[in-house]
């Protein structure tokens, strides 16, 4: 088995009686504490994938009533980190997402409508450039995105109307 090391962003701060029962579920490969003024736990956790890793990991804090509400990934980015991961100008890399520069059909951003900073997807951006540009770059593991998505899922799945519709996809 492999250590996996992933953070997750908790709900809130566990208080002295929650932890402990958090390492007696099995989080004692854990530290928790703040990240930008966020409640964190930071695991190094041995499973034999980063999915068995996150999804036990998840488990364990919700038998303690403490909530995952995302991983880290770094999947999220801006034009300006795509230029300083790669190297480039950011004018380089505004060229090559619209279409001015290089073979075009690099990936859309997340937010288009939105007025002033653009996000795109690293899990996205990155296979654009190895097969279009030919820059060796690393992926974001694809289980930290797929965790992300899982958990968002889980916070509104109560709030929509026969959620099985969209589950269902999940596993056809």
């Amino acid at each position: 088995m492999a250590t996996h090391v992933f953070t997750v962003v908790l709900d809130r701060q566990p208080d002295d009686n929650e932890l402990d029962a958090l390492f007696a579920a099995g989080c004692d490969d854990a530290a928790f504490g703040a990240e930008n003024g966020l409640p964190i736990a930071e695991f190094d956790r041995e499973a034999e994938t980063m999915a068995d890793a996150i999804a036990t990991a998840v488990r364990s804090l919700d038998g303690v009533g403490v909530i995952a509400l995302r991983v880290l990934d770094q999947d999220l980015i801006t034009l300006a980190d795509v230029a300083e991961r790669i190297g480039q100008s950011r004018e380089s890399v505004r060229r090559y997402a619209t279409g001015d520069r290089g073979p075009g059909g690099f990936p859309p951003p997340v937010n288009p409508a939105r007025e002033g900073t653009l996000f795109y997807r690293w899990s996205e951006v990155a296979p654009w450039l190895r097969h279009n540009l030919a820059i060796d770059v690393p992926d974001v593991d694809p289980a930290l995105v797929m965790a992300n998505l899982v958990l968002q899922a889980r916070q509104h799945r109560s709030r929509v109307a026969h959620v099985t519709a969209l589950t269902d996809l999940l596993a056809a």
